[in-house]
């Protein structure tokens, strides 16, 4: 079902309403429908995955229409009314959740400034900070730290990047696809995919690992997707270069 299909059945269930009237619905209709679509979109979605769950959240036209039909006035109330619930709702959840939405905004300043992330070796045999910082669509791509410590359980060298993600807006929600997306390569070939970190809707942290040799004399940060490419050599820190 496209969008068109979506409103013609919810306006069909609709028997009070006049031609001006049913107009404004279908827009109104098309609008909330386009906003959410265009949400999804800038979430990575494909826009016709994007309009189908758009049309998924609004639920079964029949009922939207029924719904409409046994409570509709004037279109301009119901506009008023749902509006009025929905604010309501927010409130409600932001008294709620203050303090969580605090920490997400003390997170996407961190991200931006100085991000410090727990590293996987308690004591690297060396360490570097960073500051690389690549545009990923609607999202930045924030290297902050290289280290190269033992694994505990085998004693082999391992390589461990920390980088973040937020998006480009502050306070914009970031894709979580970009950060379980980052893949390091050693200079064997051998990689790794993005896995331990932390994360909510405004920045997501991740700790990623690879074997390392003490001939290796650096690391590769790699991202692919969506029409996107990032390539990152990473010298090793506490490495000669000649």
């Amino acid at each position: 079902m496209n969008r068109k299909e979506y409103t013609d059945a919810v306006l069909t269930a609709l028997r009070h309403v006049t031609d001006r009237e049913r107009l404004a619905i279908r827009a109104e209709l098309d609008a909330h429908i386009e906003d959410h679509t265009a949400a999804l979109q800038e979430l990575d979605y494909p826009p016709e995955l994007a309009e189908e769950r758009a049309l998924a959240a609004m639920g079964d036209p029949t009922e939207v229409g029924r719904e409409l039909n046994a409570c509709y006035q004037s279109w301009f109330w119901v506009i008023l009314g749902r509006a009025a619930a929905i604010v309501t709702a927010v409130l409600c959840i932001l008294a709620l959740l203050h303090v969580g939405l605090l920490g997400m905004v003390a997170d996407s300043i961190s991200a931006r400034i100085y991000p410090d992330e727990d590293s996987y070796f308690a004591k690297p045999t060396a360490t570097e900070r960073l500051d690389i910082r690549v545009p990923v669509g609607n999202d930045v791509l924030h290297v902050y730290r290289i280290s190269v410590g033992q694994e505990d359980l085998l004693g082999e060298q391992v390589a461990e990047v920390l980088f973040c993600a937020y998006d480009r807006i502050p306070g914009g929600i970031v894709s979580q696809w970009l950060a379980d997306g980052i893949i390091l390569e050693n200079s064997r070939g051998e990689q790794a995919v993005s896995g331990s970190g932390r994360g909510n809707w405004r920045v997501e942290y991740r700790s990623i690992q690879v074997p390392v040799q003490e001939e290796d004399p650096s690391v590769t940060l790699c991202y692919e997707a969506f029409g996107e490419q990032v390539r990152l050599e990473l010298p090793l820190p506490g490495r000669e270069t000649s």
